[in-house]
Order: structure tokens, then sequence, then C-alpha cells
């Protein structure tokens, strides 16, 4: 979803097996984590050169990116936008679809940063730390089936595609199954409330202040 230049990104495996009961994500087993790890989310903002758009990925869910993310974009001929990766084998249609009035609201504190850009009661959420490291040895070591130490930092965020309700934000497919139809946002006068699940079964709820850049 984006909004100007600024824009949230979110995609989930279609194989992703059923974990929105579990309350623990160290109970499931590397290949479980492994489908897990293979979501993408994304936020920031974009640029263009010519016909070259650059993603800029102020949150990752696999941390320091490995380069940048770039496509040619042009149009076909009913007018969709077709994007074709420049430093990456890919192409993507895009369809505008969304009708209403787009927004963005960014926050930080407690070391994350986030963003949730929304189109009336639809939004794309985005909280991570901007400092999270690379995830391709993590990632790496759970498809050879193990589970190594620190595998916590791989799931230390949350990017979502939400439904609004008021003040309220609620997560419909998200890159952690369990928050999947609980509220995940609490939207205030001075920030918002980020209700996060851990890696173990704890939660915690974390404040953050409107951010002005």
């Amino acid at each position: 979803m984006q909004a100007g230049a600024i824009y949230a990104d979110v995609r989930i495996p279609q194989d992703r097996p059923d974990l929105s009961h579990d309350t623990s994500l160290s109970d499931c087993s590397a290949q479980q984590l492994h489908t897990l790890a293979c979501s993408e989310g994304f936020a920031g903002h974009v640029t263009l050169d010519g016909q070259n758009c650059t993603w800029h990925r102020h949150i990752n869910w696999h941390g320091t990116p490995d380069g940048l993310d770039i496509g040619a974009i042009s149009f076909d001929e009913a007018g969709h936008m077709l994007e074709r990766g420049v430093l990456a084998d890919y192409t993507e249609l895009w369809v505008q679809n969304a009708q209403s009035t787009s927004q963005v609201l960014r926050f930080h504190g407690a070391d994350y940063h986030g963003v949730l850009v929304s189109c009336g009661a639809m939004g794309v959420l985005a909280v991570g730390r901007q400092d999270k490291p690379a995830s391709r040895p993590l990632v790496a070591a759970l498809a050879a089936g193990q589970i190594p130490d620190g595998i916590g930092v791989l799931f230390d965020g949350l990017h979502a595609l939400c439904d609004i309700d008021g003040n309220t934000v609620i997560a419909s497919s998200a890159t952690d199954p369990r928050t999947e139809g609980m509220p995940v946002l609490s939207i205030n006068e001075d920030g918002v409330t980020w209700h996060a699940k851990q890696f173990e079964s704890m939660e915690k709820r974390v404040k953050m202040f409107w951010s002005q850049h």
C-alpha cells in the first residue's frame, strides 16, 4: 500500500503452517520457522530516476537489505503498471483498486520505528528496528534443519495487512500468524501502543510517539 512516496508492503507464503493458536514460536520446528521466515515485509519511501524506481527500505522484516531494490517502470495497454527488477529477476503487475483517501501514520519509541499506510478501513502496518541485522545466516540455518541461537531476533517486529476499526488496528494477514484476528495497534492522541507478540509466549505493549519525518 502506498500514499505519495511512502509505502508499506507485506507478503505471506501460501504454504505457511497454521500457527495462529500457538502461544510460543519457541515450540515450532526448524521447518515451521523456516516457512514463517520466508515471509517478506518492508516499508519506507520511493524515489524515481527516469523509469527506475528505488524502494528504500527503512523497516525491513529481514533486517539490513542485501542491496538496492530497484524496478524499471512501464505501463501496459490497459494502463496497468509493470515493474521489472533491475538488480533481481522479477516482474510485477500493479493494479490500482483503492478508491479512498490514503493516509500515513509514522511513530517511534523503545528502539522501534513504525508506519501505518492506510486507505479507508484497510492498511499495511510495519514495525521494526532500523538496526536489525541481516537475517540470511539465520534463515540458512533454519533451511538446514537447525534452530540457531538468537533466532528470536528474526521475528522481532511485525508486518501486517490490517483492518482499521476507529482507533483499533486488527491484523488480518501477518508475518506472525499469532496476531491475525487480534488488535495489534491502538491509536491515541500522542501516538500508538503496539501489542507485540514476543518469540516466546510473553506479550508486551510498546508505547510509541508520533514521528515528524
